[in-house]
């Protein structure tokens, strides 16, 4: 075989397009209700309470770290835009608290935009 016959045999072969996943916002919206619904935007997949603190949102909060309960928050608009419900939270929020939006911001990710109240 030459290698002429290798390249065309290469080229005439169709190879099936992998499937392309959509595309993660870059920056997600937050509206922090209870601050005069302040908008503020964030990279994609950021702590709801570092954003909080960094864009001055005011989602209150002592500890930080799943530990206290404090940063409870409940998620109005855009719950399908944060990540799943971590252990630390379902031990300060019961499951009916869980369905109504409820979490603790401290350890909530955000993936799309979402509004917040606490």
């Amino acid at each position: 075989m030459r290698f002429g016959d290798l390249d065309a045999r290469l080229v005439r072969e169709e190879v099936p397009a992998a499937p392309v996943a959509p595309a993660a916002p870059a920056k997600v919206r937050i509206t922090f209700l209870n601050n005069n619904e302040r908008q503020v935007s964030a990279p994609a997949n950021s702590s709801l309470l570092r954003i909080s603190l960094r864009e001055q949102g005011g989602i209150p909060f002592k500890c930080g770290g799943g530990v206290c309960g404090t940063c409870k928050c409940r998620i109005v608009l855009g719950r399908e835009n944060t990540d799943a419900v971590k252990p630390k939270e379902r031990k300060h929020l019961d499951e009916a608290q869980l369905a109504q939006g409820y979490r603790l911001a401290c350890q909530t990710f955000v993936h799309g935009d979402i509004a917040v109240a606490w």
